[in-house]
């Protein structure tokens, strides 16, 4: 993917994203689901082999709408083929971003969350894992996923710049999502760098923390994973 594309993407808000991607890659012919029970994908809705993603465009007002049980609970009108965008994966985690960055007015009025963007972060925290795996050079296993890395091969320094952005929106739900919840941190932020989003950033999918020579790290994963954060992105000056 072209470096200055991902730029001037991340330069968009996520309406601007959304329509950019339509136009990139064509619009959805089909609905998600099957039918309105929600019971089964639709495997034609699928371009995994051309390495593309399908995103629900209305995850900036509901989450997890992908999921069966989550789907047959909100209007079927979110899985229908004109609610639906590809995108490759490094754009799936940009309009996931988009969403925490500036969450729909249906989201705030629904979650009442104070300010905690919960549109949108599972989906950074769940694809930047299986992205770092396939960075570190860890076997693909599912081999579906081949097309989309295979997309990104040339963007890791792209990638890098994506959590840069990202980290700052990071420590904000952190914070807001601890305070909300009436819980205390255990440990301070530190130099601006929030150590539990470093930790699931730059932690591979199944949980053992790596460095890009793939040496686990075995002692303090949490200040060894905040000096990874710190030399990857070059956050020398963020306020603590």
């Amino acid at each position: 993917m072209d470096s200055g594309e991902i730029k001037k993407e991340m330069a968009m808000t996520y309406d601007e994203l959304v329509n950019h991607l339509l136009h990139k890659y064509g619009k959805a012919k089909y609905d998600y689901f099957c039918n309105e029970t929600c019971e089964s994908y639709n495997k034609k809705v699928s371009r995994t082999r051309e390495g593309l993603y399908c995103h629900h465009i209305d995850e900036d007002k509901e989450i997890m709408l992908s999921e069966s049980l989550i789907a047959k609970s909100r209007p079927y009108k979110y899985q229908k083929a004109d609610r639906l965008v590809y995108c490759n994966i490094l754009e799936h985690v940009m309009l996931h971003i988009k969403i925490m960055e500036c969450p729909h007015i249906e989201a705030k009025r629904q979650f009442g969350t104070d300010g905690v963007p919960v549109v949108g972060v599972g989906g950074v925290y769940l694809m930047c894992p299986r992205i770092n795996d396939y960075f570190n050079g860890s076997p693909i296993e599912e081999k579906w996923r081949i097309p989309g890395f295979s997309l990104i091969e040339n963007n890791f320094e792209d990638y890098i710049e994506i959590l840069k952005y990202f980290l700052p929106l990071a420590n904000t739900y952190s914070y807001n999502a601890l305070k909300s919840r009436e819980k205390k941190r255990k440990e301070e932020i530190s130099k601006g760098i929030d150590k539990e989003a470093a930790k699931i950033l730059f932690a591979n999918e199944s949980s053992n923390y790596k460095l890009e020579n793939k040496e686990k790290i075995s002692q303090d994963p949490d200040e060894e994973i905040v000096k990874k954060v710190k030399y990857m992105i070059d956050y020398k000056k963020l306020p603590s």
